[in-house]
């Protein structure tokens, strides 16, 4: 059975839905907070539609992994279109592609495997084309 988090985000990580700080614009995702992380205020939030396509803007390629993981595994943190800044698994290419700048675009896949169940989540691959 999948944990209460996974559950507690299940929508907003299918939809790519976060959270707009409604003092200072800063997007949370995928949960949103009593307290904004950018400006520490107490805050409201409400929710953004974040874009499918973005830019990296770092990444890394893990090489040594614990056993279960695939290696090597590119991450990159990615700036998307609104504004929401994501960190997320690269795809369908190879480590020497990537690069600062890099217009990178969401897909919907499987993430893990939850014993024996499911859940799904954004990775990301360069925009071909």
């Amino acid at each position: 059975m999948h944990t209460p988090p996974t559950w507690r985000i299940a929508r907003e990580n299918a939809r790519l839905i976060g959270y707009r700080c409604r003092r200072c614009g800063f997007i949370e995702f995928p949960e949103s907070r009593k307290t904004c992380k950018r400006c520490r205020a107490p805050s409201e939030f409400e929710e953004a539609q974040m874009g499918v396509r973005g830019r990296i803007v770092s990444f890394v390629v893990q090489h040594r992994l614990p056993e279960g993981f695939e290696t090597p595994l590119p991450l990159a943190v990615i700036d998307l279109e609104n504004g929401a800044r994501v960190y997320g698994q690269m795809i369908e290419c190879k480590s020497e592609e990537l690069e600062v700048g890099l217009e990178v675009e969401a897909d919907f896949r499987v993430f893990y495997d939850d014993a024996g169940l499911r859940v799904y989540s954004y990775k990301f691959h360069p925009v071909r084309g």
